[in-house]
């Protein structure tokens, strides 16, 4: 590798490591939401999961304290569900292709370059 690759590999790396700080930043205004119980209950988590919000619609009367805990349980896993799928599209552009194998030989290759490179 000359050291014009280098140098575009390196410009390519950079790149790289932008677009994931891009793609990160753009993670963290994500939201999920989920709703249960004819949607008598709907949580809302941030790109954490944490719960940022939690509504009642007027009915939710109808139901006892047990169910109202079994719906929000509901609605939060839902909603964490949502932000979890929403950040696996979000990151699918950069995700490496598993399928795609590197071998040993490309492996030891690279690293007998770059030890040549910082000497």
């Amino acid at each position: 590798m000359s050291d014009h690759e280098f140098a575009a590999e390196i410009g390519e790396l950079s790149a790289e490591l932008a677009e994931i700080t891009r793609l990160q930043q753009q993670r963290t205004t994500l939201m999920g939401v989920g709703a249960t119980e004819r949607r008598r209950v709907t949580v809302t988590v941030n790109a954490d999961g944490i719960a940022i919000d939690i509504r009642f619609s007027p009915d939710i009367g109808d139901l006892d304290y047990d169910e109202i805990a079994a719906a929000v349980t509901e609605a939060s896993q839902l909603a964490v569900a949502d932000v979890a799928r929403q950040t696996a599209a979000l990151f699918e552009p950069i995700t490496p292709d598993r399928t795609a194998s590197i071998t040993i030989d490309d492996t030891l290759a690279g690293i007998a370059y770059l030890r040549d490179q910082l000497r």
